[in-house]
């Protein structure tokens, strides 16, 4: 007696091979099963989610936000700021409807900077700029950091006479050009936040203001702005200056989260054998 033929495949296309090789019927619930797994992972991979993060200078109101010296061979912008006088960091949902959240934190800052140029802007006044090298700021809770950020090629701008600066300036960055990268410590959904590096666009920026040589607190207005050296064209003293802070960044679901989902999906279609 002949042998039976053999059953066709519910859906005519070749059985898709899994690691171990494992094969599975592609019937048409499992194609949608499949499907939806695979749309649902790549939409968390791809959709990245944006935060907006800021402070002003006068929450930490004891302090000054940066100071600016010479050590270890290289001029620095370190923060001014101690344990004892926190900041507060706002994080908000990018614009959206939630109020933001907000964190009492040690900020902490150090960059090394060097001199760009300095262009005639007229009425005797010069811009200024400087670039930043190596810099690394952190936001830190005492039970751990929120958020950390790396720059590299950023810019200082300074308005000033031939050979000094006045009292206000900017230092900012953007990954369109300079080296800007962002680390969450946090998983806030709602307001784009997942632990991990964020991913472009990402920005930073801080105003510079109440630029001085005095350091005085409370701050009597005495020897605004600073004096620089017409060879190197950073500063001869110590400055001190107030700084408030704004900052984007997209986040991603961690790879952890994207992979349990796919193992759960690829799990479940298995049982359906």
């Amino acid at each position: 007696m002949l042998a039976s033929p053999p059953k066709p495949w519910p859906v005519e296309r070749e059985p898709p091979r899994f690691a171990g090789g494992l094969t599975v019927p592609l019937t048409r619930e499992r194609e949608i099963m499949l499907r939806t797994t695979l749309l649902t992972v790549a939409g968390l991979a791809a959709a990245a989610n944006a935060g907006i993060f800021s402070f002003a200078s006068d929450t930490s109101d004891q302090s000054w936000t940066f100071k600016v010296e010479f050590h270890a061979g290289h001029f620095a912008i370190e923060d001014g700021t101690g344990l004892g006088d926190p900041t507060t960091l706002l994080i908000d949902d990018a614009n959206g409807v939630l109020d933001p959240l907000a964190y009492s934190v040690d900020f902490n800052f150090h960059a090394h900077f060097d001199f760009l140029s300095s262009t005639p802007i007229g009425g005797g006044k010069y811009l200024h700029s400087y670039i930043i090298e190596e810099g690394e700021a952190g936001w830190y809770t005492d039970s751990g950091p929120v958020l950390e950020m790396v720059i590299d090629g950023s810019i200082v701008t300074i308005v000033g006479g031939q050979f000094s600066w006045d009292s206000s300036g900017s230092m900012f960055g953007s990954d369109s050009w300079a080296g800007v990268q962002y680390t969450s410590f946090i998983d806030e959904p709602d307001y784009g936040m997942y632990v991990g590096d964020s991913v472009g666009p990402q920005d930073f920026a801080f105003s510079l203001s109440t630029i001085n040589t005095s350091g005085v607190i409370p701050y009597d207005f005495s020897s605004p702005g600073a004096a620089l050296d017409p060879q190197t064209m950073m500063p001869l003293d110590d400055v001190f200056a107030e700084g408030s802070y704004s900052g984007s960044a997209q986040f991603v679901p961690t790879p952890g989260a994207v992979s349990l989902l796919a193992g759960a999906g690829l799990l479940g279609f298995r049982r359906r054998r």
